[in-house]
């Protein structure tokens, strides 16, 4: 049970991904250590819609740039402690990237400074599980994640993911408490998570809960196979444009060794004074092609507003290892609009139901 716990905290993970098998993805050591890890990837991208286009050199074509140091301790009987502190920055100019503090509009940080904008974290771990405390991906964003091959990267990113309602929390939530099942519990995995807007109450003002909320995931694994839902809820005052948002998808996975297919279903909800909902959907899969990998995604993110407005994107990459750690990569990406959508790809700008297309040539150095 130790060497589980410690591979617990070494991944970062808290269970299993919908995109491998069960528990495949956990890193096992059996003694206190400290470790500094990282990403440096960039790519030339390319965007073109009906009224601009962009050339850009940008960081992040494949995975985030990031920077971290982690560690573990063990407390002896099979408890462990450790932290995790990880920053992203944009490599093709060596700026940070924007957090946020308090989960609010307000609350966001400059993207000009580097910080722990991605993860910081302490936590506790024993047989019972993980606690985990501090700064952290949400749940609802976890499952979102494991369902896109591109992983939220580049030209190819998902569109529920490129144009998530979802606000400050869509991702990230700051002041969070959560836990997290532990490894190898019968085939399930799983998190709950309480973040707090930090408020402050008694000025003879209504209290505000803003920022405030909560999310959950819960999924099964079995051999190739893998399953999960998740939620959130994050409180927020009605106004014209923003109010209390509620996160629902579900994806599952399956592993044929010939190819990895993914499927993703997702319901946002923002209750401003008129309420939105969109709704979207993922078709994706990874062909391993030796150690190479093909991946190709289609997917849909509309709207009931006026029109019915929707996107529909078609993702196709190849990403070439040069080595276990240093990969080239290249992705297309294509992007149908209707009902008055304007989305576009990198950058560039399209008029209502016009397409765009976009692609990325780069490369990914792992340490």
């Amino acid at each position: 049970m130790k060497r589980a716990v410690f591979g617990v905290l070494v991944s970062g993970l808290g269970g299993a991904s919908l995109t491998v098998s069960a528990q495949t993805s956990q890193t096992t050591v059996d003694r206190t250590g400290v470790t500094l890890f990282g990403v440096a990837d960039i790519a030339i991208g390319y965007g073109e819609g009906s009224t601009s286009r962009l050339i850009q050199l940008y960081s992040g074509g494949n995975a985030t740039s990031r920077f971290g140091i982690r560690g573990v301790q063990d407390l002896g009987g099979g408890l462990a402690a450790g932290f995790w502190l990880e920053a992203g920055y944009t490599l093709d100019n060596g700026l940070g990237m924007a957090g946020n503090t308090n989960n609010q509009p307000g609350g966001a940080t400059p993207s000009d400074v580097i910080s722990f904008n991605r993860r910081a974290t302490v936590s506790l771990i024993d047989w019972w599980g993980e606690l985990r405390l501090g700064r952290d991906k949400t749940a609802s964003y976890r499952n979102r994640e494991d369902m896109d091959p591109f992983g939220n990267n580049g030209v190819g990113t998902t569109e529920p993911q490129v144009e998530s309602i979802a606000g400050p929390t869509s991702t990230r939530a700051s002041n969070m408490v959560g836990y997290f099942l532990p490894p190898d519990f019968y085939g399930f995995f799983g998190e709950v998570q309480y973040f707090l807007g930090e408020n402050v109450t008694g000025t003879g003002l209504p209290p505000t809960h803003d920022g405030t909320g909560y999310a959950a995931r819960l999924g099964y694994s079995a051999g190739n196979f893998a399953l999960a839902v998740a939620g959130s809820r994050a409180r927020y005052a009605s106004t014209a444009d923003f109010g209390t948002v509620r996160v629902f998808n579900i994806g599952a996975a399956y592993d044929f060794e010939f190819v990895r297919m993914t499927v993703g279903y997702y319901r946002d909800e923002v209750d401003s004074v008129l309420p939105v909902v969109r709704k979207g959907f993922v078709l994706g899969a990874i062909v391993p092609v030796g150690l190479n990998q093909l991946k190709m995604a289609y997917s849909s993110y509309g709207t009931r507003e006026s029109g019915d407005p929707a996107a529909r994107k078609l993702s196709l990459g190849y990403v070439y290892n040069l080595s276990k750690r240093t990969a080239l990569y290249a992705t297309g990406a294509y992007v149908h609009n209707s009902g008055g959508s304007t989305t576009a790809l990198n950058g560039a700008s399209t008029a209502p139901n016009r397409s765009s297309r976009g692609m990325d040539l780069g490369m990914r150095h792992s340490f």
